[in-house]
């Protein structure tokens, strides 16, 4: 027990201790009240000059350690650091990290780094610091005029706002600034700035929030002894290069890449035009009341839009069933609360198959796998490996009867794979022109985005660049006005002639529905209506009482059983059997089942078939300078300096 209240004692203080933190660093803020900087002692011939930061603070909780990195760029070295606080001088430590009351600083890639920790905590209180330090090889040397170009305030502040600041730069005797002739300016925060002789001011409009900076640009009269930094012809050329080949480069580059985004997709346009669109025909009429022709469904399905698609192969199981060689048997069983429960089941019929097409044979041997009955529960997770096949017959039938010119997923894939290439080369020369845009154009970014428009063009229009012939497009025309007439019957039929004439056609254009996608309504229009007779391939056994026998006759309709007491609906029907109305939710529930698990079936297949294993601007000049730099660029972000400050 003393054990176990031990560490629970000391699991207590931890957590107290972390909560102390957490709740400490919640409430700690802080805001430069005042953040000057005084550039001074410029040595125009040794290219020096000394800084001075100078802070006053206004601290919300407690901070113990103030830090700052300077970055080595565009000068030689930064030297002889000091870090005052409320006016006395920090101590020096040798090395990382240093003890309260000193400072210390170390290198780091193109850093220095400077920490300097307080002489006590400070907790809610005001207080000044200075950093002083000497700045080597950072002013530029050019027969126009020398500049100094320095980050004063940098952007990266750990969040922390500056409520106003003066930048100061005190140039020696005889360097002033001439009227006319050598600007001054300050790039991001809004600043005025005003020169007296060879003092130049830059006082801030606002406070510098979020990651806003400050920078100084002062030019001044040359100075022909002045030591030249090896930085500065590189940062010069590069300059040039930006502000004055790159432009002529971008204009060139973007030009390209327009002329590939509208000019690629055009010939893409182009070749559909010439290859993919359609041939015209003469005029058909507005619908057809019958068949054109004796096309089977599921040639007629893939004629129209050419693709042979999962309902292309379902009308050809209803088909089969209305011409004898298969019927659909349902199952019903009631469950819990009155619920009910279908199962479908295909039995063959003792009919033989000699005159079938090879499609449809290939369909009774992959249904029934050789057997003579199969659940459709027994087809799941199986079937799909056989739609493929049964598709490119399809296809393959269509181009040996001459109504379309080709295979048409070998022509989508071929236009897809050049879009894919097209795409995916897009994708790595972006990355390759992102890997060099930094050192040479971002625009060179803007090649493989129209190489990529183009490949996105093929892929939109190899969907339809399959074309039928002229027979084809003439077929086809006829079908779609068969179609009209099937999806809107009541439009094109009198009352009476549906009642006595089309519905002893209902089962005759019922696979013709399913191809072309319109059963339900097509079930749902003649189910109102008694006299239309059932199909007598759909065999509900919990209507007749009794299964069909597989590798029986197929039934008649005259020789289907009669359900319950309905003799009057048989009799209305024709004969024995039901009528389409008095069974019309077991049909509609059984060709939705059907049709949706002939859904499921495909949608598995595709994910089957898919798979694989785991495995900035200026913000501030003086009115009376210049209206150029003499060199180094004319625009802001090549100062030297910069870095960050905050403190913690």
């Amino acid at each position: 027990m003393r054990q176990i209240a031990s560490v629970f004692v000391l699991l207590l203080g931890v957590f107290s201790l972390l909560w102390g933190y957490a709740a400490e660093a919640q409430t700690r803020s802080l805001r430069w009240l005042q953040w000057d900087v005084v550039i001074d002692n410029i040595d125009t011939v040794e290219n020096r000059f000394d800084v001075r930061e100078i802070y006053d603070i206004q601290f919300e909780g407690t901070f113990r350690t103030g830090v700052a990195t300077i970055e080595l760029v565009r000068l030689e070295r930064i030297e002889d650091i000091q870090v005052f606080e409320g006016g006395q001088a920090l101590q020096r430590a040798p090395s990382c990290p240093s003890a309260a009351g000193t400072f210390c600083t170390e290198r780091q890639g193109e850093e220095i780094l400077l920490e300097y920790n307080f002489r006590e905590p400070l907790t809610n209180a005001r207080q000044t610091f200075e950093l002083a330090y000497t700045v080597v090889g950072a002013l530029r040397v050019y027969e126009g005029g020398d500049q100094l170009w320095w980050t004063a305030i940098p952007g990266e502040r750990f969040g922390f706002q500056v409520d106003s600041s003066t930048v100061t730069v005190e140039l020696p005797p005889g360097f002033a600034p001439r009227e006319g002739i050598d600007p001054v300016m300050t790039y991001g925060t809004p600043t005025d700035v005003t020169v007296n002789g060879t003092t130049v001011k830059a006082t801030t409009q606002r406070g510098i929030v979020g990651d806003q900076s400050l920078e100084i640009r002062v030019q001044y009269p040359h100075d022909p002894n002045a030591r030249v930094t090896g930085w500065q012809a590189d940062f010069d050329s590069r300059r040039d290069f930006e502000e004055n080949v790159k432009p002529l480069i971008d204009v060139g580059l973007i030009l390209l890449s327009l002329v590939l985004a509208i000019g690629g997709p055009l010939g893409v346009y182009w070749l559909w035009y010439t290859r993919g669109r359609e041939p015209k025909v003469g005029p058909v009429p507005e619908y057809l009341s019958e068949p054109p022709g004796d096309l089977p469904p599921a040639l007629v399905g893939t004629l129209v839009d050419e693709t042979a698609d999962m309902r292309d192969i379902l009308s050809t199981v209803i088909d089969l069933g209305r011409r004898g060689y298969l019927v659909i048997e349902e199952e019903q069983e009631k469950g819990l609360f009155g619920t009910t429960s279908n199962s479908f089941t295909f039995k063959r019929t003792d009919k033989a198959t000699s005159d079938l097409l090879p499609f449809e044979k290939r369909l009774i041997d992959r249904l029934f796998g050789g057997g003579q009955e199969r659940s459709m529960d027994a087809l799941k997770n199986k079937f799909y490996r056989h739609i493929p096949e049964l598709q490119n017959n399809l296809y393959d039938e269509l181009v040996k009867r001459q109504l379309i010119k080709q295979h048409p997923e070998k022509t989508r894939n071929q236009y897809r794979g050049f879009g894919t290439v097209l795409g995916v080369g897009a994708i790595f020369v972006g990355f390759w022109a992102m890997g060099i845009a930094e050192n040479f154009t971002g625009a060179l970014v803007c090649v493989p985005m129209s190489l990529g428009v183009v490949g996105l063009a093929l892929l939109a229009v190899g969907t339809h660049m399959p074309a039928k012939t002229r027979a084809g497009a003439e077929e086809a025309a006829k079908w779609n006005a068969f179609r009209e007439y099937l999806r809107n019957i009541d439009k094109y039929t009198q009352a009476d002639a549906i009642a006595h004439d089309v519905t002893q056609r209902f089962e005759d254009y019922l696979p013709y529905a399913v191809a072309f996608g319109i059963e339900r309504s097509w079930i749902r229009r003649f189910a109102q209506i008694p006299t239309t007779p059932a199909p007598v391939w759909y065999y509900p056994t919990h209507r007749y009482g009794r299964s069909f026998r597989a590798g029986s006759p197929p039934p008649t309709r005259m020789g289907l059983p009669s359900s319950g007491g309905g003799v009057g609906d048989v009799a209305r029907a024709g004969g024995g059997g039901l009528s389409l109305e008095n069974m019309a939710g077991g049909i509609t529930g059984g060709l939705e089942s059907l049709s949706s698990g002939m859904t499921k079936m495909l949608e598995s297949a595709s994910r089957t078939l898919t798979s694989r294993p785991q495995s900035s601007g200026s913000s501030g000049s003086w009115g009376g300078g210049g209206r150029s730099f003499s060199g180094g660029g004319s625009f802001g972000g090549g100062s030297s300096g910069g870095g960050s400050r905050g403190f913690r």
